[in-house]
């Protein structure tokens, strides 16, 4: 046979053995038979039957472990059928040479409890060796079967090797299921037990599955999982026994999914520039998967890529070429493949050439840069909507060759405003780019409006401060308030019930008050009448006010015991100072609800040097000078925000300004004339200073 025919003999062999470990075919024999191999020699072996040897002294340095023993399941076929038998390949490896005439195979089949042995030795002697290599073919075994194999050497120095191994079912394969997890980008795999099963992914191109490295797993319990990085139409994934010459089973799950054919498939894609002359564009495209995607040119411009009419073409290994092209950083390339596309845009630092745009009275001023000779076109526009539709006829201007000059195009415009669209026009595709002019009296407009917008925001703003300021009656909160009084005299009452009947109408307060509440305290008494009063206070959260004077000094001495030389003479026949007294004393006795007082007394009719030490843990206040602190009191905010703040100086300043409190100035101005003439008291007149 010539040189190449013998080249083309063996590479048809070389294919035909790639393409068939592509089917998983299995490795086949017609006969028994046994090799070996020493010094990279293989030679026949000659087969034997098993017979026990005696057991020799160990030499020194001799350490069988060192040593490998593997098998595989091949295919033992006659002219009538194949039947599977285990392939067994011993290598020997000892530190120290050792003479070793060849090896006792063992076998055992644990299902039929059949077992056999053999012997393979050189057909000559051989002298002492490190290293060897022995392979018998084959034990005849059941498929699916499990066998244990032993081999020791010959002579039998005491040492031996054991494996146990699972005859391959090449009839069916091994069995398998799988799910998958596409949130986690994996496949579960399930196997029966009692058989080891070998899985990894690999990416299918034609008849070839190329295996992904680390993307494997051997299963020796039930279940186990395979990660993925990418999922693609050709993302496969092959299952068989461990071996040499192991049938494999392939499953590609995701050749019929339509999200296999989404962004995972252009991610993992290769695109590179192909060199080309000026006005040729080229892009040369590989993936994992074998597929031949169309391509055509895009414009790019505001977020999408505008197709360029009849620019696409098919595949070609070599890449993909279009002529006459505008090499502009806005043309692309869009790849498409049944339903996904893919825009690449190939980042060029610089462009053919660039313009810009100016105004002038009523002229647009178009400057171009080029470094290729070119032609370019423009033409005015008008917007409406989204589109911008031409109004005049087009202009052009040429660069004839290599020139560092710029050109300069001049558009006339009419009253309005306008837009223009430049483009390549000696090229057969070339996008257009839409340039629109910086209009100031637009900037003015909008500044103008937002100055309008703002003063109104302003004004609206003052507005409502000055409502809430000026025309609020009260504000937004209601207190239940018990009054505590001394009846010095009928006037003081009258004074009292003025400053209460304030405190209802432009406070909004819920007074109680027993001038106002003659009936029920006539028919329950002033004990019970004072003391569910109080608990209605505490129930919703009110205050108790308590207005002190000269004469509620003295009976509060005569109360307490001050002045044991005098008597109480009260003119309140309902006893309600003492009722209160003890109401209170039983409070602060017992530091309950002190926070709920509070007293006051009317400037010119008494003085804080008036008020008992026993009170000295509330608060006082003169009225009318500390009236606003009383509201706030009220309120139960010492720290109220700006806007409460504001609206309660100004409702305390309206309320001072009442008619209302007007009269109850000259009723304290009255008062307090009486009580410096010695008048006011009851029946002692002892109030005097």
């Amino acid at each position: 046979m010539d040189p190449i025919g013998r080249h083309l003999f063996f590479s048809l062999c070389l294919v035909s053995t790639l393409l068939s470990r592509g089917r998983g075919e299995v490795r086949q024999v017609t006969r028994r038979g046994a090799y070996g191999d020493f010094g990279g020699q293989q030679v026949q072996l000659d087969i034997e039957g098993f017979t026990h040897q005696e057991q020799l002294e160990t030499p020194d340095g001799f350490n069988l472990s060192l040593s490998n023993l593997h098998m595989s399941t091949v295919l033992l076929c006659s002219s009538l059928k194949c039947s599977p038998c285990v392939r067994v390949n011993v290598n020997l490896n000892n530190p120290v040479p050792v003479r070793i005439e060849g090896v006792q195979i063992h076998f055992l089949q644990y299902r039929s409890n059949r077992n056999d042995g053999v012997q393979v030795r050189w057909r000559n002697h051989m002298q002492p060796i490190n290293a060897a290599n022995f392979i018998y073919e084959c034990f005849e075994s059941d498929a699916g079967s499990r066998v244990e194999v032993t081999v020791k050497t010959i002579p039998d120095y005491g040492q031996h090797l054991i494996e146990e191994y699972n005859v391959e079912d090449y009839g069916t394969g091994p069995e398998m299921n799988y799910s998958i997890r596409p949130q986690k980008k994996q496949i579960i795999i399930t196997v029966p037990p009692g058989h080891v099963v070998k899985a990894m992914l690999c990416y299918k191109r034609g008849l070839v599955c190329r295996e992904l490295k680390g993307h494997s797993v051997q299963l020796i319990n039930t279940t186990s999982s395979l990660t993925y990085e990418y999922l693609l139409p050709c993302l496969c994934m092959q299952v068989f026994y461990p071996g040499l010459d192991s049938h494999r089973t392939k499953v590609c799950p995701f050749t019929d999914t339509p999200a296999a054919f989404g962004p995972d498939l252009w991610r993992s894609s290769n695109f590179s520039d192909l060199v080309h002359r000026n006005n040729n564009m080229a892009v040369r495209f590989s993936g994992k998967c074998y597929i031949k995607p169309r391509v055509a040119l895009c414009w790019k411009s505001d977020g999408s890529c505008k197709e360029l009419e009849e620019s696409t073409i098919e595949f070609l290994k070599s890449g993909y070429v279009f002529e006459s092209v505008d090499r502009h950083s806005q043309m692309c390339f869009k790849f498409k493949y049944k339903n996904s596309s893919h825009v690449e845009c190939r980042n060029r630092a610089e462009t053919d050439w660039n313009v810009t745009l100016a105004t002038e009275s009523n002229k647009l001023l178009l400057t171009f840069a080029s470094h290729i000779p070119a032609s370019f076109s423009a033409a005015l526009c008008k917007t409406e909507g989204k589109e911008c539709e031409n109004t005049s006829l087009i202009h052009s201007i040429t660069q004839i060759e290599l020139s560092t000059q710029k050109l300069l195009m001049i558009l006339p415009v009419e009253s309005g405003e306008f837009c223009v669209r430049v483009w390549r026009s000696d090229v057969a595709f070339s996008g257009k780019q839409l340039l629109c002019p910086h209009y100031p009296r637009h900037w003015i407009g909008l500044q103008i409006l937002g100055t309008l917008a703002a003063l109104v925001v302003v004004v609206l703003f003052v507005y409502i401060v000055w409502k809430f300021t000026t025309k609020v009656s009260a504000p937004l909160w209601r207190r239940t308030v018990l009054v505590m009084y001394s009846a010095d005299s009928e006037e003081h009452k009258t004074l009292i019930c003025a400053f209460a009947d304030i405190l209802k109408t432009e406070l909004h307060c819920n007074i109680i008050l027993d001038l106002w509440d003659t009936g029920r305290v006539a028919e329950i008494g002033i004990v019970s009448w004072l003391y569910s009063k109080r608990e209605l206070v505490e129930h919703e959260g009110g205050k108790i006010i308590i207005i002190w004077s000269k004469r509620s000094q003295k009976l509060y001495n005569q109360w307490s015991n001050l002045d044991p030389g005098s008597k109480a003479k009260h003119s309140d026949v309902h006893d309600l100072f003492n009722t209160s007294m003890a109401c209170v004393y039983n409070d602060f006795l017992r530091n309950r609800r002190i926070k709920d007082y509070s007293i006051i007394y009317f400037g010119g009719l008494c003085s804080k040097e008036n008020i008992p030490e026993i009170f000295t843990k509330i608060p006082k206040y003169r009225m009318l000078k500390d009236f606003s602190s009383l509201v706030r009191t009220l309120l139960s905010a010492p720290k109220l925000p700006c806007s409460l703040r504001l609206g309660t100086k100004f409702l305390v300043r309206k309320i001072l300004q009442s008619e209302k409190m007007q009269k109850l100035r000259k009723r304290i101005e009255q008062c307090t004339k009486l009580q410096g003439h010695g008048l006011l008291c009851c029946e002692d007149r002892d109030c005097s200073d």
